[in-house]
Order: structure tokens, then sequence, then C-alpha cells
């Protein structure tokens, strides 16, 4: 017999005098692909790689280290376009056609050092912006597909190639139209380069792209997992006839105080039971950036301060730890859970039940 843990966050002083039965007779619903953060769009994680030890290693095991605090699953990462993408701009890789540097800015340290702590987080790579020799100067990258395909492809190359890190899951564009044909070409040329394995999430807006996704087999084929930013808990009906997993590839982006924990809480049961969404992944994973920039400590934790080694563990962080510690989610990722047994009960309140098998 499976063993069961029942997740509750109750918002209502007078849930316990509700009883609801748990049935499993329906079976299993969707797996759970886990919880992450999201550090870039942009510079988001700019100020950590300047605090001094041991404060910076423990920020990072505050995000990383298994049973420890959040435990994350989940690392993306903004691949840096040399422009200004929210809360400061992070260097590309290539800033013209014949320039290959990987290591700009920190991204590649931080998924180093995430990888350290668990060697099972699964890794995203997504554009915010490229630079301007990628469309020949008419800032949209999808003039010439097969160069932004040699572009991003390069980029998870060199991960690989200089820093040993496997990137699981590549975006198309951060918030903004995704192209079909670009989506087929970026496919094919991950498949010619031998990156098979390196998965396509798309399109990181809305769950429009699934309306193209049921209609047309090849660009199905093509992309692995339909990602949604701020879905509001909820998918839409071609989104969840396409079998595909649905993911909030973004989403929070609430101060860090009590409240927003809350919000952080309640986003991560319902949009598992309301819209069967298996992965939540929070912007931003750390707010380390001055509080007066756009966003001001939208980040699970706050470190903000590297001349004096002063850092804040705020509730979200322990709200991860309550679904992965404490509510014993694996690290390694795939846990089931009961469709049937995954509800909302009114008045705001929700649980997910949590099946081992």
């Amino acid at each position: 017999m499976a063993a069961r843990l029942l997740l509750c966050f109750a918002l209502s002083p007078l849930a316990a005098a509700a009883i609801y039965r748990l049935d499993d007779n329906t079976g299993l619903g969707p797996e759970f692909d886990g919880i992450g953060g999201l550090s870039g769009g942009g510079a988001t994680s700019r100020l950590l790689v300047n605090y001094q030890e041991p404060y910076r290693s423990q920020i990072l095991d505050y995000l990383f280290k298994p049973n420890f605090g959040a435990s994350l699953h989940i690392l993306k990462v903004e691949i840096g376009g040399d422009a200004q993408t929210t809360d400061g701009t992070e260097p590309s890789h290539m800033h013209y056609e014949d320039d290959d540097n990987y290591f700009r800015g920190y991204e590649w340290w931080l998924m180093k050092e995430a990888k350290k702590r668990n060697p099972n987080i699964k890794l995203v790579g997504l554009p915010w912006a490229f630079p301007a020799w990628i469309s020949g100067g008419a800032n949209w990258p999808y003039v010439y597909p097969d160069r932004t395909a040699f572009y991003i492809s390069s980029w998870i190359h060199g991960a690989k190639l200089y820093h040993n890190l496997d990137i699981d899951y590549v975006g198309i564009w951060n918030e903004r139209s995704y192209d079909r044909k670009y989506i087929m070409v970026l496919r094919q040329t991950l498949d010619k380069v031998g990156l098979k394995n390196v998965g396509i999430i798309a399109a990181d807006g809305k769950w429009g792209i699934a309306n193209d996704l049921i209609v047309d087999p090849y660009l199905s084929d093509a992309v692995e997992i339909i990602g949604a930013h701020y879905p509001g808990t909820v998918s839409s009906s071609n989104a969840r006839k396409t079998g595909k997993k649905l993911w909030s590839s973004e989403d929070y982006s609430t101060v860090n105080n009590d409240i927003g924990g809350g919000c952080w809480a309640r986003i991560l049961n319902q949009n598992y039971v309301n819209g069967n969404i298996t992965s939540t992944i929070a912007w931003n994973l750390l707010a380390s950036y001055y509080k007066e920039l756009p966003f001001g400590q939208d980040g699970l934790m706050t470190a903000d301060e590297p001349w004096s080694g002063h850092y804040e563990v705020q509730s979200p962080i322990w709200i991860t730890a309550l679904y992965i510690t404490w509510g014993h989610w694996p690290v390694e990722i795939g846990v089931l859970c009961e469709n049937s047994s995954a509800k909302t009960l009114g008045d705001g309140e929700s649980y997910v039940e949590n099946v081992k098998t």
C-alpha cells in the first residue's frame, strides 16, 4: 500500500470543522516535476557574487542544498543578450558573430554552485534579448532562424564544454511572440549538434501556443513542455488536451514578506490543483539587487548587502521547504500525486496529497 502524506494550507479558521474524504480510486494524476527559481530577467542575482565567505555559501545552501532550505528542483537562468531586461543587463556569450566567450557573467558560476549542492537539479536557459547581429539590426530574432538557433545551441554547448553543465531545457523568447519556423529549426539544430536530450519549453507567455500544437503534429513533436507565465493557477483546455507537461515557467513576483509567503503557498498548491501544472518557477530566485530597483525584494529570499554579509531568509524559503523537506517531496523529482486527492476545498483552501510509490 502506498504511504500518503497530506499537505494542507488552511486559510480559514473554520477549516478544522470540515471533514474531507480522500479517495484514490480514480488513479494517479500528473507527475510532479518540482519547484524552481529564476535567476535573470535581469541581473537579479548580481550582488550575490560579491558576498564574502562563509555568507555566500550559506545563501546558496538555503536555495539549493537538499533537505536544508528551499532544496529547489529547478534552476532557470537568463541567456544574457547585452540588453537591459528589468533590473540590469546580463552579457551575451557572443557580442558579435565571431565572438565566443563562455565565462562572462555569473550564471555559469551559479549553475555550478547549484549542481555542486544537488547534482540532480534541472537547468533551464531562456533568452530575454539578443545581440543586434542576430537579426542584422532588425530587433527580431526570427529574421534568420538558423542564426538564432546556432546562437542558442552554442550557449548550451559552451555550458557543457567549459563548465561541464548539462542544460536540460531551453526556451524561445521571454514573454514575446513565438515563431513556428524558428522552433522547428531550433529543434533540428539541437538534434544535429548532439543535443537531442535538451527539451524545448514554449513559449514562456500565455497558453496560446497550445492552440497550434494540437493542430500541428510537427510543431508538437518539437516542443516537450508548455510553459506559461503567471497563469493565475489555471491552464487552458487546449493545453491540457495536448497531453504535454504544463509548467508555470515564471510565477510569484511578489515582495517576500509574510503576505508574499502566503501568496507563494497558494500558487504552489493551486497551480497543481486547478491547472494540472506540474512545476512552478519563482521569479525571482534571490533578490540580490538594490531594493530601489523595479520589483525590489521579489525573491524567495534577500541578499542585497554584500559589504556587510547581511542577508535575510524570508517566508517563501520556508514555504518551499514545507513542500520539499517537511512534505518529503524527493529531491530527485518524480513524485506522483492523486488527481482525486488534489482539490480546492472552498474559501481559498486547497490540498495536495503526496503518494509515495
